[in-house]
């Protein structure tokens, strides 16, 4: 693909104002896991050097799916999140923009910051235009920046307002973050050194098809795993007893199931319950009785995957092949994570990437041998899947508007809510070590 708009490093922001579309969709759990965190900690070093710049940076964002505004879904939520990475305080302008007051009250805050200075505006998915890419709302947006900066590959692949049509309103680039996963994930495309294998997991067939089918034409073995593996082992009328299976996918898998480039676990962790405390018993997968559930792959699985990524070229790693926030049905996704680990550290390209998949890789302790762990989960297969045709990276590769477009200066507001400065704190951690202050995207060691 072309590559993309990049912003010049010496090119002068101070004064200037930068609209920044970031991707800080995680869990909020009272203590953040280094996983949920990993989205932050990328961004955030875009925004310090947006900080040195003397830049004024106005971070966009969605959290959760919201289907209109929802207090618990406020990305005032993520302040003391991202202050944890920053070292700074930020400002949280929450008001709605499509409201006349709304909008002057955020055009205020913004004036008001000084050069260096980040603010957080609410939840993008908040407005009904967001998810329809409405080209008012990415106008609204646009009235309030200078230049759009994408930093968010995570949402890349939603033709949404904030990724997608902004994107024709104002002189635009990629982020630093974006630029290093389309590097990583390029890698995929093309001629990907040989053997290639892909290791897919999760629950639905249905979203992670189009990457199978791409896969199929470059990669030498697609190992599937996770629940999607049940519709397969259901089209070849093997009994999957009471196992997951989402509907309509043996349909789908019926389609696939004599491509020689597929394999399916041969054996499985099973019980009559996937819960905490259960006990699973390994069997053949020609053996799973008609009250048993299916958790996790068995151990002749893998040690045969094992082998085959130990002489893999390219791996690619999405999805756990069991329910790995059970421990009794986490084995088998940690064992992947030890093998493509290890497998990229030598002289394999190995790249990790899903949400899911993400705690899998850090808890190896091996992080720090992977290639690239992608934030991406969705956008990094739909990538792959379209040769890096994503909505969010072609808008970056349309021309440059020649003047930024605005939209018309609301009239007189009645009572303008004053922008809330909030006190936050870092996040405390569990752990001997706050994860906010652990490095994960570590050099990898030189290849012999």
């Amino acid at each position: 693909m072309k590559s993309l708009p990049a912003l010049n490093k010496k090119a002068s922001l101070r004064g200037k104002k930068v609209l920044l579309r970031v991707d800080w969709n995680i869990p909020l759990h009272d203590v953040p896991t280094e996983g949920d965190l990993l989205k932050i900690e990328r961004s955030a070093e875009t925004i310090k050097w947006l900080k040195r710049q003397g830049a004024v940076t106005i971070v966009l964002t969605h959290l959760g799916r919201p289907k209109s505004k929802d207090d618990s879904l406020s990305t005032v939520r993520l302040l003391p999140f991202a202050e944890a990475y920053l070292e700074d305080p930020l400002m949280f302008c929450g008001e709605d923009i499509e409201a006349e007051e709304g909008l002057i009250a955020v055009k205020q805050c913004i004036d008001s910051t000084k050069n260096g200075g980040v603010v957080l505006l609410e939840n993008v998915r908040f407005y009904a235009g967001e998810e329809t890419n409405d080209k008012k709302l990415a106008a609204l947006y646009a009235s309030l920046a200078d230049i759009f900066i994408n930093d968010a590959f995570a949402s890349c692949h939603r033709k949404h307002a904030s990724v997608a049509a902004i994107a024709k309103l104002l002189p635009h680039y990629a982020g630093p973050a974006l630029q290093e996963e389309v590097a990583a994930a390029s890698k995929l495309l093309g001629k990907p050194k040989k053997p290639f294998v892909a290791v897919i997991g999760g629950a639905k067939l249905s979203t992670k098809l189009p990457v199978i089918n791409s896969l199929l034409k470059k990669a030498d073995h697609i190992l599937i795993g996770g629940a999607m593996a049940h519709a397969f082992l259901k089209a070849k009328r093997v009994e999957v007893g009471k196992s997951y299976l989402e509907e309509g996918s043996v349909k789908l898998a019926r389609k696939l199931i004599k491509n020689k480039r597929i394999h399916l676990p041969e054996d499985a962790l099973a019980a009559k319950a996937l819960k905490e405390g259960a006990s699973p018993r390994r069997a053949s997968i020609k053996d799973i009785s008609k009250s048993e559930k299916i958790g996790d792959i068995g151990p002749i699985t893998m040690q045969k995957w094992s082998a085959l990524i130990k002489n893999a070229q390219t791996i690619l790693w999405n999805g756990p092949v069991g329910i790995t926030e059970l421990p009794a049905f986490s084995h088998g996704s940690m064992v992947i994570g030890y093998a493509v680990a290890s497998r990229s550290k030598g002289k394999a390209y190995g790249v990790v990437g899903g949400g899911d998949t993400i705690p899998v890789a850090l808890a190896t302790g091996m992080d720090e041998w992977f290639d690239h762990i992608s934030t991406g989960g969705g956008a990094l297969l739909e990538f792959i899947a379209t040769g890096g045709k994503v909505p969010g990276l072609t808008s970056l590769l349309e021309k440059q508007p020649k003047a930024k477009k605005s939209v018309a200066k609301p009239r007189k507001p009645a009572k303008i809510a004053k922008a809330t400065k909030v006190k936050i704190t870092k996040p405390k951690s569990t752990s001997a070590k706050n994860p906010a202050n652990k490095k994960t995207a570590k050099k990898k060691p030189a290849k012999k």
